[in-house]
């Protein structure tokens, strides 16, 4: 899983119908699907990973910092001791009911796709919106962006994979600390909350490698459904043909509620999407009386 940088603006590329393009530019929102309404079956299925699993990650991870500190080995049971495997156990129902629940707005990164303009915007009679996500509105709004992976294996999930990665750096930040010392720390509201937002980001940025043409970026929220956001992010509009049933009703409305936003052309040659796109602000065409 590749986590975008939270500190810097993110630009991503949505492709959308004709018909969709006027909802959210009416509507003024953008849709978090939950996981069951996306077109993959697959969307957020796994396999937890074998107890045992866990905790040899768990142990593991003790042990590497114990050495790195000039200790002796971190000593463990070698089958998973049942109070662990309860709280484990616990863990992944957690984790089952907030991925199932949890909200994706998938994005391109780039508008000049062409796959993505026949799958996703009416064979090119659509448009595609050009989105800016500043740092204060991902963290106004709790999004979490993360670039899909692409795997054509079996998906098991060990959430300890998420703790060690944590609680590696909490020792890098903690260097004087013992082991049980960081452990206590990690047992804190702002680990477990990150650890949980790894994890969540983790099962439902994974895809068969039969999607990775798309090359998909992801913003999570805690919660699927409708925001009212697009005029914050909405920079450019995108478009390719103009003989879509609702593209004079796009134009007119982006023109009287999103004047600030550019259009920008693309052309289709021998079967390339050239990168000589125009930019046109949007104005007014007066007409003269007779």
């Amino acid at each position: 899983m590749a986590k975008v940088n939270l500190q810097q603006t993110l630009t991503c590329f949505k492709y959308r119908s004709g018909m969709n393009a006027l909802r959210c530019l009416v509507d003024g929102t953008l849709y978090f699907a939950k996981p069951s309404e996306l077109n993959d079956t697959l969307e957020a299925k796994f396999d937890y990973a074998e107890h045992d699993a866990n905790s040899e990650v768990f142990c593991d991870t003790l042990s590497e910092i114990s050495r790195s500190r000039g200790d002796p080995d971190y000593s463990f049971e070698s089958s998973c001791p049942p109070e662990v495997a309860r709280a484990i156990n616990c863990e992944n129902e957690r984790l089952r009911k907030f991925s199932e629940g949890v909200g994706i707005f998938s994005a391109a990164h780039r508008p000049n796709h062409q796959a993505m303009w026949a799958y996703y915007a009416e064979n090119s009679q659509g448009v595609c919106f050009e989105l800016e996500w500043s740092p204060s509105v991902l963290q106004d709004h709790q999004l979490f962006p993360v670039d899909v992976t692409y795997f054509g294996g079996a998906r098991s999930h060990n959430y300890a994979d998420d703790w060690r990665q944590l609680f590696i750096a909490l020792a890098e930040e903690h260097p004087g600390a013992t082991l049980a010392q960081l452990q206590e720390l990690s047992l804190g509201e702002d680990f477990l909350r990150r650890r949980g937002i790894l994890s969540a980001a983790r099962v439902t940025s994974v895809k068969h490698t039969d999607w990775s043409h798309e090359n998909e970026i992801r913003l999570l929220a805690p919660r699927a459904g409708g925001r009212l956001l697009l005029s914050k992010v909405l920079k450019r509009i995108h478009f390719i043909r103009t003989d879509g049933l609702h593209w004079g009703d796009i134009m007119l409305h982006a023109h009287l509620h999103y004047p600030e936003v550019q259009l920008v052309q693309w052309t289709m040659l021998h079967g390339v999407v050239t990168a000589s796109a125009q930019r046109k602000a949007l104005r007014t065409i007066p007409i003269e009386s007779a």
